[in-house]
């Protein structure tokens, strides 16, 4: 039998989804029973445990996915999952150059008299060290911020001749506490920019944490002198009561009271000559589960940089997974820093 249509049913143009697009699967468009495909910019974006999204015209004018639902989907960021590999094709301290858009999460941070890492783990989110944040403001807020963020290319100078992101707030975690530069427990915070970061090859995310693979990325000393290329060093995890004895070795021989806590792990070779170090504070220790990149550590203190016997210290992030999502979802006001 034929069916009959209702002609005057238009449900008019779809509505747009950000960071994806839509497509018309059927002759008739905007009329009842159309269909069409919402699918997100891939390998950037995507939707949560599906590649694509088809929605139909109903009766009442509506475009409606399969649950008879008339809200757009979310395409979400893919994280970890560097569309570049870091081959190890060329010759941090002892490290490599790595290939443009291989460590996609970096992130250049200036501040006053120096220079750090970070890592973008959200459109609007970078994570960092503590340390870094101009001895952990006020002031106030060091004159409304004397640091800058930077992201999307390898090279400093190419990074620069585009206008920094701008900052929001700033969280640093309200147990940091280090007037002495000893002490480096809690050596994290969260920088919130004002606006959303979009993703591509150069810049991605990182996951939120996990195990595995060891790598170290940053903008840190070379020997003796900065890099202008971002480079990478793969190094080992450190047995803790390793780290604690060459820690207690090192407090003997300069009678400093350094500290090693639950909330820190140690990397590196024995022999040492291969390191993060001074400019690599706050970047990211990655290790890599299933192909996908997670933030284990962040770069937090060490005395010397590849030296025989001393290991790097990184602040755990596994151990503030909860701090983390509440700031992020807002839950936390604790130590904020909100700039104008």
């Amino acid at each position: 039998m034929p069916l009959c249509l209702p002609s005057h049913v238009d449900c008019g143009e779809p509505g747009v989804i950000l960071n994806g697009n839509v497509t018309f699967l059927s002759f008739s468009k905007k009329q009842y029973l159309s269909v069409i495909e919402y699918h997100c910019n891939e390998p950037y974006y995507t939707f949560p445990g599906q590649k694509k999204v088809t929605f139909t015209c109903a009766s009442d004018g509506k475009w409606k996915d399969s649950n008879n639902n008339d809200i757009l989907p979310l395409c979400v960021p893919v994280c970890g999952r560097p569309t570049v590999t870091t081959s190890v094709h060329r010759r941090i301290i002892g490290g490599q150059w790595a290939a443009p858009g291989s460590i996609p999460w970096q992130v250049f941070l200036t501040v006053q008299y120096g220079r750090g890492g970070a890592a973008v783990i959200g459109s609007r989110w970078i994570l960092t060290a503590a340390h870094g944040l101009n001895a952990v403001l006020p002031e106030h807020v060091r004159m409304i911020m004397s640091f800058q963020i930077y992201v999307g290319h390898n090279n400093i100078l190419k990074m620069l001749e585009s206008p920094p992101f701008q900052v929001e707030s700033l969280h640093v975690h309200p147990l940091y506490n280090n007037p002495k530069d000893r002490n480096f427990n809690h050596d994290i915070a969260l920088i919130k920019l004002k606006q959303h970061i979009t993703f591509n090859t150069n810049i991605m995310p990182l996951c939120l944490p996990s195990r595995d693979h060891q790598l170290v990325s940053g903008f840190g000393m070379t020997e003796t002198k900065f890099p202008t290329n971002l480079k990478f060093v793969r190094v080992p995890l450190v047995k803790d009561d390793v780290c604690r004895k060459s820690i207690e070795k090192l407090t003997n021989e300069t009678s400093e009271d350094f500290k090693f806590t639950e909330n820190m792990f140690c990397a590196g070779f024995p022999e040492g000559g291969r390191d993060s170090c001074s400019g690599d504070g706050g970047g990211a220790f990655a290790l890599e589960n299933n192909n996908q990149f997670w933030a284990a550590g962040i770069v937090s203190w060490g005395v010397d940089c590849g030296e025989a016997g001393k290991y790097g210290v990184y602040t755990r992030v596994a151990q503030y997974s909860g701090w983390i999502n509440d700031i992020m979802e807002g839950k936390c006001k604790i130590n904020n820093f909100e700039l104008q």
